[in-house]
């Protein structure tokens, strides 16, 4: 059995920013693409999971960046199952360059769930086989709880939800978040910068094409992000803080 699964990506200029710098949303639709890749080699991929009237979806995430990958360059990406318990099957990433220079790490929690309730089905009674991985090291903490709101002077937006934020499980991908996320920010805040960490929690599914509200907190180097609906109703949470590049 794959305990761990390694792949070499070439950061490509769709990955990127202005300033040539992988945006996070597309670290994060890395760390979903090779998640999905090492589960469908342990038997419970996506369509092994979808056979079963279940899907993964991503609840809370902590992620750490030293130094974000930049145009043209090749990158290992390595991804191993935590051990699991009666609410969440826990996933690890670390990326580095080929000469192992550590990059980013990420510890996400994910959740299964039914496709016909959309309700938390346990993965200890979901038989998913995962491997023993108890040996290896943790590289980042796990975000067992969810991130509390910067209290600071905070704009609030509009957003849409569109066709093109959809995915296969009928709702918002979990990487769309992150892009209204960096697009809120705005250019100039990743001008010489990049978020060092970010850490996010996934309340309820948005599945159907409605007007959000989206609020931003600043504070320094600190930021603060919501998404909700009507009613006040929160779907996302995360808060993060930016350093300097090097």
């Amino acid at each position: 059995m794959d305990k761990t699964y390694t792949e070499s990506l070439a950061i490509r200029s769709v990955d990127c920013d202005q300033y040539g710098k992988m945006r996070l949303d597309a670290l994060f639709m890395a760390m979903q693409e090779g998640g999905e890749a090492h589960a469908r080699l342990l038997g419970i991929g996506h369509q092994a999971l979808l056979d079963r009237q279940l899907f993964f979806a991503l609840s809370r995430i902590h992620v750490s960046i030293l130094n974000p990958p930049r145009f043209g360059q090749h990158i290992r990406h390595t991804t191993w199952p935590g051990t699991m318990n009666r609410f969440f099957c826990p996933r690890y990433h670390v990326f580095s360059l080929d000469d192992g220079t550590p990059l980013a790490a990420a510890g996400a929690l994910w959740v299964i769930l039914d496709t016909r309730t959309r309700r938390i089905v346990s993965p200890l009674q979901a038989d998913l086989h995962f491997p023993d991985n108890s040996d290896l090291p943790v590289p980042t903490e796990l975000p067992n709880r969810l991130p509390s709101k910067i209290v600071s002077t905070y704009t609030v937006s509009k957003r849409l939800v569109q066709y093109s934020d959809m995915d296969l499980n009928g709702h918002v991908n979990n990487t769309r978040y992150i892009t209204w996320l960096c697009d809120q920010l705005g250019k100039a805040a990743f001008d010489g910068c990049h978020i060092s960490s970010v850490t996010a929690g996934y309340e309820r599914e948005i599945r159907d094409e409605e007007e959000l509200e989206i609020h931003l907190s600043q504070n320094d180097s600190s930021f603060s992000y919501e998404v909700s609906s009507a009613g006040a109703t929160r779907h996302f949470l995360a808060i993060g803080q930016f350093a300097e590049d090097k």
